[in-house]
């Protein structure tokens, strides 16, 4: 989904986009100041969802350690929210495996073990991509598809905050709704587990 097409769901559910089947004049109603709300609560919205109960899962390999005493730091990647379980590492001879050996530092910097021909490759629950400033109506939103709608009604729900109490609460139960059924959405599945990388987990070794 655009923004674009965001901004019109979010006037649809405010019944703001047209009058008598035409779209209306952003002039209409003070319909400019509440689509001049919308990138913020976008930003907002998108944020909560996708570190609760939507989150956005990535892999990045680690590169430029610095040594620390037997360990290495590496930097972790800007978009880097939280471990998405454990660190891969690859040694010299093909063999990879996950290990749970590490510490992070200050919530941006990672310290692994230094082992001779390894690299380290970490699989992380990002933070979306978020276009600075004010949106372009083009611009892609770094939403999971089946979350878009959820954001759309949270988006809706705060700009009817203020003038329309009882709007207000039925955009917010729905949004509560759609957040529940995608938190029922997600199961555990136990046993061997293959990643991006055609790797079995496992736990390495010292």
């Amino acid at each position: 989904m655009t923004y674009g097409e965001m901004k019109a769901y979010v006037l649809q559910l405010l019944n703001q986009y047209s009058v008598g089947g035409r779209e209306v004049e952003l002039s209409y109603n003070g319909q400019a100041d509440d689509v001049a709300r919308i990138p913020a609560l976008v930003r907002d919205g998108l944020y909560y969802i996708t570190t609760t109960v939507r989150r956005l899962r990535a892999t990045r390999e680690l590169t430029e350690p610095k040594q620390i005493g037997s360990m290495v730091a590496y930097d972790l990647p800007p978009d880097f929210y939280q471990l998405a379980g454990g660190i891969l590492r690859l040694d010299g001879s093909g063999h990879c495996c996950r290990t749970h050996d590490y510490e992070i530092l200050g919530g941006n910097r990672i310290l692994v073990p230094s082992h001779q021909n390894c690299t380290y490759v970490a699989e992380y629950f990002r933070y979306p991509a978020v276009a600075a400033g004010q949106p372009q109506d083009s611009d892609p939103i770094d939403c999971p598809p089946e979350a878009q709608g959820a954001l759309a009604y949270y988006v809706a729900a705060h700009i009817a905050m203020e003038d329309n109490n009882f709007l207000y609460g039925a955009l917010m139960n729905e949004f509560e709704r759609r957040m529940a059924m995608l938190q029922e959405g997600v199961t555990a599945q136990w046993g061997i587990v293959t990643d991006d990388y055609g790797l079995s987990e496992g736990r390495c070794g010292a």
